[in-house]
């Protein structure tokens, strides 16, 4: 079954950012969670890289896998979803997920 992928060349990423403002309009998530962020490896070292990153739509997520409420789960075309409602914010998912994608308002407990 054939996986949905964002391809990022690292070769030709400015660090404009347009990829997280793009993602943040079209599903129109709201201020102080991103679904995607520009990450610089190398920071400061000749041939540094950015790379934008975001939920990698894992088969065997680990975020799925750590949630204490299954709050994350499946779908048949295999991407990955998150159900808010039902989210107690633990955290767990935050630190399971190898690509540092969920991601948390600033304010509250996890400010």
């Amino acid at each position: 079954m054939a996986r949905m992928k964002f391809l990022c060349d690292a070769e030709r990423c400015i660090e404009c950012n347009a990829c997280v403002t793009a993602c943040k309009n079209e599903h129109e998530v709201p201020w102080g969670i991103n679904r995607r962020r520009v990450v610089t490896i190398d920071d400061g070292i000749p041939g540094e890289k950015s790379i934008s990153v975001a939920c990698m739509h894992c088969s065997d997520a680990p975020c799925q896998a750590v949630c204490p409420v299954d709050c994350f789960y499946t779908t048949d075309d295999g991407v990955v979803l998150h159900d808010k409602d039902i989210c107690i914010g633990c955290g767990y998912c935050f630190y399971a997920c190898p690509f540092g994608a969920p991601q948390y308002p600033q304010e509250g407990a996890f400010g």
